[in-house]
């Protein structure tokens, strides 16, 4: 079972074989500076999840903050994406070779993508205001992945825990 910490969150416990940590992997790394990806993704009952943990998220009236925030969010979400089917698809032989056994054989085609932005703190009257700019952002993504909102959330810690993504 894996475990880590990140953004003040305990994550796990995920079966090695369901969990590639993307961020800073040796395919990230392979492919030189300038590339963000997300923390990890992680394989449960077909969906596979990309998720991105951040500590807080600024305030809006910080237009500059905000949006450089909300820019790098979906930097990170544009190349993990490419770069998880680059090593399913054997296009790309570092990934392909770290990616654990059941991302290798699961079926794109009975499988949905699972978009998740984890702020441990942010109440949960204010989750839905920033799930809706988070798929605002992700909308090029959505389109182009064929990603329905209902597979796009921005969470808690608390929710996190639901979805068994956190201790």
């Amino acid at each position: 079972m894996i475990f880590f910490e990140e953004s003040g969150v305990s994550f796990g416990s995920f079966p090695r074989d369901d969990f590639y940590k993307i961020e800073h992997s040796k395919g990230h790394k392979s492919l030189g500076n300038g590339f963000k990806m997300v923390e990890f993704t992680y394989l449960k009952n077909q969906k596979m999840f990309m998720v991105e943990a951040k500590s807080s998220i600024p305030n809006p009236r910080n237009t500059s903050d905000y949006e450089n925030y909300w820019n790098e969010i979906f930097e990170k979400f544009e190349n993990a994406l490419p770069l998880q089917m680059m090593g399913c698809l054997k296009q790309n032989s570092i990934v392909e070779q770290e990616l654990p056994s059941n991302h290798k054989l699961i079926d794109w085609q009975k499988a949905t993508i699972q978009l998740r932005l984890i702020i441990p703190k942010v109440p949960n009257q204010h989750l839905p205001q920033i799930t809706d700019k988070f798929r605002q952002r992700l909308h090029k993504i959505k389109k182009l992945w064929n990603i329905n909102d209902m597979n796009i959330f921005v969470i808690n810690e608390e929710k996190a825990r639901k979805e068994g993504l956190v201790l």
